[in-house]
């Protein structure tokens, strides 16, 4: 099919029961949030986030993962869900996220995946001690603490250097190998282990499209279709079709 401009010209709202949408960092950019890659990316214009993101600069980086990961998540706090994270929600697609801000869920999506973990929650740094809950609660101190033990507090999010939650991998292929619709929003897809997923889907039977204003390259083998524009508007208009 290639490049479309509209999604419900290839994938008709009323047709498909069982969406399963992959979203990254894209899909919040209305909310305030920036990308990691690309020459406006934070990576970029930003290159002391690169303290936030590898676990063996712990503990000594723990100041900057609350300065990146908890400023993420209080920006995304403050703007609210974007209508493409509404017209998801609307829809019922059910969502795996690569993202940590919680937007989905603030969306009413119920049940989303996250594959990098959440800035919402937070764990302590002590594994002998293993609490994990409210990031609000480590935050409660300064600087960040464990409430049950004292040690330094960290947010949950995953970071280069640690394995991604097994559990929520499993849920991820068990989603996109049951769906008939499978949307990658504001995101390439081509990064593992969400690269397995669109081709998981297709080989289940599911028509797969990405949905990129900035595409960068030929379509992904593993979709049938791209939809070039905002997702904002390309997500909202298929919602209320």
């Amino acid at each position: 099919m290639g490049d479309v401009e509209d999604l419900a010209e290839v994938a008709p709202r009323g047709q498909y029961l069982r969406v399963c949408a992959l979203t990254g960092a894209g899909i919040s950019v209305a909310a305030g949030l920036g990308t990691f890659r690309g020459p406006d990316g934070l990576w970029t214009i930003a290159p002391e986030v690169e303290r936030a993101m590898h676990a063996d600069l712990l503990p000594d980086n723990v100041d900057a993962l609350w300065a990146v990961w908890g400023g993420m998540r209080e920006t995304a706090e403050r703007a609210g869900p974007t209508p493409a994270h509404r017209a998801l929600a609307a829809a019922g697609a059910a969502v795996i996220t690569q993202n940590i801000d919680g937007l989905h869920q603030a969306a009413g999506s119920p049940g989303v995946v996250e594959l990098h973990g959440s800035a919402g929650r937070a764990s302590c740094l002590d594994p002998f001690c293993g609490w994990r809950g409210p990031a609000a609660q480590a935050r409660e101190f300064d600087p960040p603490a464990c409430p049950m033990c004292g040690c330094s507090a960290r947010p949950a999010v995953v970071l280069f250097g640690e394995n991604l939650d097994t559990g929520n991998l499993t849920a991820a292929h068990a989603l996109a190998a049951n769906c008939d619709l499978f949307l990658a929003v504001g995101t390439s897809g081509r990064v593992a282990p969400a690269a397995w997923l669109a081709p998981a889907a297709r080989k289940a039977g599911a028509l797969c499209v990405n949905i990129d204003l900035h595409p960068d390259g030929e379509l992904d083998p593993a979709f049938h279709a791209r939809v070039v524009g905002d997702a904002q508007d390309v997500l909202s208009r298929w919602a209320e079709s």
